[in-house]
């Protein structure tokens, strides 16, 4: 074979060569896949197509796992993330779930990331708000702020009174004092059972009903609605609430001392004595709700049917948060437009609070604050952790935050300035608090979740929701095994 012939066929294998190498990066880069674990099903629908319309600009194909509206996401998490495609962003639910991540080394310290633009992303996290046990370390991007309280729909106020009366009646629970608040709870009660031009005073002033129902009052079957069988609905949130009153923060709750527990006590008597309260004036979708198996049947008393029953126009109250938003504006939309947040009162006195709060003040208040972060799998490929930094990069350009987590999510950004549009109506009642400096915060987030979620909300499930009545026994009986469990679960 001639010389001139074997430099040809050279570099002709050499070509083919570049060509093939060529084409299996751009294989390679095309067949990456980003895979993004999105804890808040209530946005599932939302947030896929966020995902897509990412994949369609940028040529990435986003795979995104959302779990189901009121669905416990630990347990899906972890099959995910011991799966053979593990998720390259991932939801933490706060100090609640950061150690597990952190002593399998499955989180990103994002103090430490090399991309530059995301590096500064992370870097303007403000302290309160960063993800982290000792103020150093960093391990996640905010999703939002959430807050949740009592849901009122103005409308359901005005049928009940009248007009001229909702807006000042609906600033009037806001502030009101719990004794205020159970006395209205039994006004209401009275008029569904019996309508009546009866009178109700609320912060010395005195509102009169609407002598027959009319409108959304028709309606009612009761004055809450109430989720017996989602233990997180009276478990994580209303414990929340009460722990408000002897810790600030997560992070003050996750350094606990046992005398901080034994201040514990009497809160946790005013939480029992606040579930009996709401569960005696429970409404369903069909009629009222008592206290027995059917206060804990899913089928009855689940989260979407107590979603319903606020959207129905069924009870007066929802316990829930602005998350909650999107789930109600596709049952009505006219019901999202025009509902606000009145706090969850409960039964306080200023010698239960340790923390500088009044009991008015904190009667005034709703818990406010970042539930859930972005966390990057530190397992996964760098090819992948950088395409997960770019994505919830993309994510945060101020028209995204505007399109997909204002308007689509109808969430709080953490970082909202001035110009972002805020119009639901759930939303901007959190922003009203905020403002006002009306809102606690969510130590739940550092206690151990088997605590709040074993010791509190399944003996409440178990002992109580499925009895007509307890005995002040029963409640002390509760509270001190509550107390020691606490203890037991963080070794004080």
């Amino acid at each position: 074979m001639g010389k001139k012939k074997l430099v040809s066929i050279f570099i002709m294998f050499a070509l083919v060569m570049c060509l093939f190498a060529g084409g299996k990066g751009d294989t390679a880069k095309g067949s990456l896949v980003l895979r993004v674990f999105n804890a808040k099903g209530e946005n599932a629908v939302e947030f896929e197509q966020m995902c897509n319309d990412y994949s369609k600009e940028t040529g990435i194909k986003v795979e995104a796992f959302s779990v189901g509206s009121g669905t416990t996401a630990i347990e899906l998490l972890r099959a995910q993330m011991s799966s053979k495609t593990p998720p390259a962003i991932f939801s933490i639910r706060g100090l609640t779930e950061l150690p597990e991540w952190k002593e399998s080394g499955s989180v990103l310290d994002l103090s430490n990331v090399k991309h530059q633009a995301f590096a500064k992303l992370a870097s303007e996290i403000p302290e309160s708000m960063r993800l982290s046990s000792d103020g150093k370390e960093s391990f996640g991007v905010p999703f939002n702020v959430e807050g949740y309280g009592y849901m009122v729909d103005s409308q359901m106020i005005s049928d009940l009174f009248d007009n001229a009366q909702s807006v000042k009646i609906i600033k009037d629970l806001r502030t009101c004092s719990y004794n205020d608040f159970v006395s209205f709870v039994s006004a209401v009660d009275s008029y569904i059972k019996n309508p009546s031009a009866a009178k109700v005073t609320i912060k010395g002033n005195a509102y009169t009903f609407n002598a027959q129902k009319t409108g959304r009052a028709k309606n009612l079957t009761g004055v809450f609605a109430f989720a017996g069988s989602e233990k997180w609905t009276y478990g994580d949130h209303s414990v929340n609430v009460m722990l408000n009153l002897v810790l600030k923060s997560a992070g003050d709750a996750n350094a606990i001392t046992s005398a901080q527990i034994e201040q514990l006590r009497a809160p946790l008597q005013a939480y029992m004595k606040n579930i009996q309260f709401v569960t005696t004036y429970v409404g369903g979708l069909e009629e009222s709700g008592k206290r027995g198996r059917d206060l804990i049947n899913s089928a009855k008393f689940g989260y979407d049917q107590s979603v319903q029953a606020f959207a129905d126009g069924k009870v007066v109250f929802l316990q829930q948060g602005n998350w909650i938003s999107v789930n109600i504006e596709k049952i009505d939309p006219n019901v999202g437009a025009r509902s606000s947040f009145i706090p969850v009162k409960m039964p306080v006195t200023n010698d239960m609070i340790k923390t500088g709060m009044t009991a008015e003040k904190f009667n005034s208040s709703i818990p406010i604050y970042v539930p859930n972060f972005y966390a990057l799998n530190a397992k996964v490929s760098a090819e992948e952790q950088e395409a997960a930094m770019d994505f919830l990069l993309w994510m945060h350009k101020p028209e995204n935050v505007q399109k997909y987590v204002i308007n689509d999510f109808k969430a709080i950004p953490y970082n909202a300035v001035s110009s972002l549009e805020i119009s639901d109506s759930f939303s901007k009642s959190i922003m009203t608090y905020l403002d006002e400096g009306n809102f606690i915060s969510n130590p739940y987030m550092g206690v151990p979740k088997p605590w709040y979620r074993d010791d509190i909300a399944a003996k409440v499930m178990e002992n109580f929701l499925i009895k007509a009545d307890w005995s002040d026994k029963e409640i002390n009986t509760f509270v001190d095994e509550a107390i020691a469990g606490l203890k037991a679960k963080t070794g004080k």
